[in-house]
């Protein structure tokens, strides 16, 4: 018998990507779901297995728990990672993992003085053409890393959240947080930091709602769109363009300029990962099409699972991730402010 992981919130991510890629972990198996709405747990169960629970409270009391995985909307995640870590359940959660910069601090506190780890579903950085990506920047084959261009655009989450309508709780404040700075900005900002290997020190941006309306007609109350300007410690510089808005469809391009060539992520689907050396314009596809486990799995489960069971900590630091949640405040608070801001 494996872990035993259990899953709190029911929504397509917990459906189409955790649930099933840990129902396929020969490391662990499902214990169980609780949601608010039981109809959705008992579907998952009837599933992927596992009992079905009346609370969440009522996941944290079960002693057969290893660990849970948090799907829940974004205002929930502090309170419920805390208190899973106190429950000495290890905790995957979804991002970002909190709506408040104090809010990522407390959980980060929170695994200090205890005996599990927290981890971030920041799914982006486990893609291989990322970690490609990481690598060849590491190996110092491209050189000095010198600017880089970054764009993280959809139709929105009304075209990807549970019941596909504009009444979702990713277009409320009080739910979802900044919209799409929160929503896809933590996305970029995570897989930077991780490629990159630095952290954010400046932030300016403009954000703000040009499309977007609830179901009565009005504006929502997050960003549909953003566009900031970002600088590392080491002085990279580079664009982020987020946006609810591009109704063509998906794209989640990265292009690293560096001394010695050019790095090109994710912008062309038949090609994950271009590299052009300036030096005789030769050009390499690594990924000549998505490798089967990127086409099927995330990454995300397989790496918490791995280190639930082989005991090495999170496998995103916890401070990493609280790094990402401010550099999203900081582009926030440059869009709100007009100014420059520190981070």
């Amino acid at each position: 018998m494996g872990l035993k992981i259990a899953i709190i919130g029911c929504g397509l991510i917990a459906q189409e990507r955790h649930a099933p890629e840990l129902s396929e972990n020969p490391l662990a198996e499902v214990a169980g779901f609780f949601d608010p709405w039981t109809e959705r747990a008992e579907k998952c169960a009837e599933r992927y297995g596992g009992k079905v629970y009346k609370s969440y409270q009522e996941v944290l009391d079960d002693p057969e728990v290893t660990g849970v995985v948090i799907c829940t909307s974004n205002d929930s995640h502090c309170a419920m990672s805390i208190e899973a870590m106190k429950a000495g359940k290890y905790v995957l959660c979804e991002k970002p993992v909190a709506t408040t910069l104090e809010d990522a601090r407390k959980i980060a506190k929170a695994q200090e003085t205890s005996e599990v780890f927290f981890m971030a579903a920041q799914n982006q950085r486990f893609h291989l053409a990322h970690r490609k990506a990481k690598e060849l920047i590491e190996s110092g084959a491209m050189g000095k890393v010198l600017s880089f261009r970054c764009t993280l655009a959809h139709e929105g989450p009304e075209y990807y959240g549970f019941g596909r309508n504009r009444n979702t709780w990713y277009l409320n404040k009080s739910t979802s947080g900044l919209g799409c700075v929160t929503d896809l900005g933590i996305h970029k900002c995570d897989m930077l930091i991780y490629v990159l290997g630095e952290r954010f020190k400046k932030a300016a941006a403009f954000a703000g709602v040009l499309d977007k309306t609830d179901e009565e007609g009005k504006p929502i109350e997050v960003y549909d769109n953003a566009v900031a300007i970002l600088e590392t410690e080491s002085g990279v510089m580079g664009t982020l363009n987020l946006s609810y808005t591009n109704y063509s469809g998906m794209d989640n391009s990265t292009i690293i300029y560096c001394q010695k060539g050019i790095i090109k992520a994710m912008c062309d689907e038949e090609c994950p990962l271009e590299v052009i050396m300036f030096y005789d314009k030769e050009r390499s596809c690594y990924y000549n099409k998505l490798h089967k486990e990127d086409r099927v799995q995330s990454g995300v489960m397989q790496a918490f699972v791995n280190a639930v069971y082989n005991g090495t900590g999170s496998p995103i630091p916890v401070q990493e991730s609280v790094h990402a949640i401010e550099t999203v405040c900081a582009i926030d608070e440059s869009a709100r402010t007009k100014t420059i801001v520190e981070i």
